[in-house]
């Protein structure tokens, strides 16, 4: 039997990179899968992916800046499938900006997208969760805890995440739900190869990025998203789990 069988997970982030390649993970092994990205397209290309594979899968537009989208999205997977057993939060953006050019509305779109929709998710979710007594597993950053320059918006909304996710951990340990948070760093992604580092980062920083000699790939940190979520890690709960090569270690 396969580790997700009868099970049902949501994946937001689905339409490429790390979201998509846990959400093909999930559903290779058995998982009915919601699919939740803004882009449209990209969303029901990952749902065709699976669906071509023998998997079976649902795609949803969805705004991680809307609390409406965040709700429609549980709903929607509880709807169609009459339970709700994983959720992961991988939708994201990153970016440098020096603080003097760093405005209100761009940080509060930092905080909204990468932290208040993984707060309001798990919050929907909940309920659900506490009937499978099921799991979350939140994406933070190698930049949750090794902070850099130019990445205050981003810093703070990854911090942030590993907060909410301890703390939900605690919360509700006596019902049997876990959560926790995979640091990624160095991981090779569309939105990692669209950033626009400034000409005066640290070089040195960024070559640390890579103590391996590589970059990890959405695969690998898709497995570690399966077997957070499986029966398998069922003692593991309220950790900041990095996958980064070995980079915090380095810097």
């Amino acid at each position: 039997m396969k580790r997700f069988e009868g099970k049902v997970a949501i994946v937001t982030g689905a339409a490429s990179g790390m979201g998509k390649a846990a959400a093909l993970r999930l559903a290779s092994e058995g998982a009915k899968v919601v699919l939740g990205d803004i882009n449209a397209e990209g969303n029901q290309a990952t749902a065709a992916e699976i669906d071509a594979a023998g998997g079976i899968a649902t795609a949803v537009t969805f705004n991680a800046m809307e609390e409406a989208s965040c709700k429609e999205l549980v709903v929607t997977a509880v709807e169609t499938y009459g339970q709700l057993d994983v959720l992961a939060n991988v939708a994201g953006i990153a970016g440098f900006y020096k603080l003097e050019e760093l405005t209100n509305d761009i940080f509060d779109r930092f905080m909204s997208i990468n932290m208040t929709s993984v707060f309001t998710l798990c919050r929907e979710a909940m309920p659900h969760l506490k009937k499978t007594k099921g799991n979350i597993v939140n994406f933070a950053s190698l930049n949750s805890k090794t902070m850099t320059a130019y990445q205050t918006a981003y810093c703070a909304s990854k911090a942030a995440v590993l907060a909410i996710t301890k703390c939900i951990a605690q919360e509700f340990e006596a019902d049997g739900v876990r959560a926790n948070a995979i640091c990624p760093g160095g991981i090779e992604t569309p939105l990692v190869q669209s950033i626009r580092f400034p000409e005066d980062i640290n070089r040195r920083l960024l070559a640390n990025l890579q103590p391996l000699g590589r970059k990890g790939t959405a695969e690998e940190v898709a497995a570690l998203v399966a077997f957070l979520a499986s029966d398998e890690a069922s003692y593991i709960s309220g950790e900041d789990i990095f996958i980064d090569g070995g980079s915090r270690s380095a810097i």
